[in-house]
Order: C-alpha cells, then structure tokens, then sequence
C-alpha cells in the first residue's frame, strides 16, 4: 500500500473560536493517518513497540493554504518517499470537496529503541514498505534550522509539560509544539487566516513535568520560535507568512 486515503469531517472539537480547524490539530490529523498508514504495513506503534521501538519525528515542514471549517469535508492522504538508513520520509496532503489543497507536508522520522532512545536503522524495518515518487511540498529536502540570536527576544512565555501534553511515548506530543508555537504568534499581528509555512526540527524530547521556555523572534520576514527545556534547544521553529 503505497498511499493510504482517510475521508474525514473536521470536528468542532478540534476547532478555534473562529470554528476552523487549529494547526496544531491538523498536525495531530496527519500524525494519525501516519500510523494507521504503517499499522496497515505491520510497522504501526503496537508493531514496534513489541520489538521495543518506536517512531518519533525529527524534521517537519507544513504548508498552510486554508484551514477547513468545522464539519466541513476533507480528504488526507499520506505516503512513503523512501529512507536515507536514518530517516524515513513520509508526505501529506489535505484536499477540500472540490480537490483543492488545504495544506502540504514532508516530515522525517527516525525509528529509536523504545529504551535506550537510540536510533535505529531503517534498512530492514521498512524493507516491505511501498515507496511513492511524488513530493507533497517544494520543500522535499529538510535542512537543520538555524536559529538568529536569540537572547534578546520579541516575545517570550514559559509552559509546564503538563500530564495532557504528554503522548504514549511517554514525551511532549509533536503537535502540541506546533500549538506553542502558534500561540507565540497570536501575541503579534500575524494572520493566520492567510496561507503560512511552518517548519520545525526536533531536538531533544521533553519529560512529563518538565519547564518549557518559548521565544520568539522576527527576522528577514519569518518568525523564529525557539522552545527550551531543561536539557536545552527542545525545538526549533521558523513560521513564513504568505508561504507559496
């Protein structure tokens, strides 16, 4: 199966006051197809988790042209491009009724032992795994982020990793740095009905507990958003209005 399809109606619940789906929400969508993609391949988290490993995310990149409303009728695919050893990469896309694009996607995984938090080699895992030639996004190729200064930041808040933050590999769910993200941003001018990347490189995972910084800084017009924790750089975001 080399692209796995998931019709869906947006439920309110993942929807902000304006009654269109949050991006942090859409964020946890794709995750949630990524894994019934890979369960239908035998590779899903209950699969792994047996062979005490699992999946976590490295690099994302996410383009937002339109956030569908609540109830509104979207269809989300993903698929597999293939792995370098290290990374496997995985695409979206989110088309409305009438097949336009809502948002595009390319991410990066990594396998780790479950344990040990070490990475895993990616030859033999996905050696039945379909691959699909096609590039969801411009972005295919995911650099590390390179932050500008930042110790003197536009904006800054502070976040405890709380128990509803935490997911069932037992750190800070992806997404859920995506919401933190957008919540800097909503302390500015930004539009986030206007179509918008955002990229993200994942560093070090956060612990139940743990004290979350979050900061941010505007320069050569994108927002950099860098989210801290006890151990240092957690994650790194770069948010560009008017993206595509």
């Amino acid at each position: 199966m080399d692209l796995f399809e998931q019709s869906i109606d947006i439920p309110s619940y993942l929807c902000d006051r304006k009654d269109r789906l949050h991006p942090w929400a859409a964020v946890r969508l794709c995750q949630e197809v990524s894994e019934f993609h890979s369960k239908a391949t035998g590779i899903g988290y209950e699969d792994l988790l047996r062979q005490n490993r699992i999946w976590i995310i490295s690099r994302a990149y996410y383009i937002i042209y339109r956030r569908p409303e609540a109830f509104e009728k979207v269809m989300l695919s993903t698929w597999s491009r293939g792995n370098d050893g290290l990374f496997a990469f995985r695409d979206y896309r989110m088309v409305d009724a009438a097949g336009e694009t809502l948002l595009a996607g390319t991410t990066y995984w990594p396998m780790i032992d479950f344990v040990t938090r070490k990475p895993i080699r990616l030859k033999e895992a996905m050696s039945s795994y379909e691959y699909r030639n096609e590039e969801a996004t411009t972005h295919s190729v995911l650099e590390r982020l390179r932050l500008p200064d930042m110790s003197q930041p536009d904006g800054q808040f502070n976040q405890r990793a709380l128990f509803s933050l935490i997911d069932h590999a037992q750190h800070v769910n992806n997404s859920e740095y995506v919401r933190l993200a957008i919540d800097s941003m909503m302390q500015t001018e930004f539009d986030i009905d206007r179509p918008f990347s955002i990229e993200m490189n994942y560093q070090h995972e956060t612990q139940p507990d743990d004290m979350l910084s979050v900061s941010r800084k505007q320069d050569n017009g994108a927002t950099f958003i860098q989210i801290s924790n006890s151990r240092g750089l957690s994650v790194a975001a770069k948010i560009t209005p008017n993206a595509e």
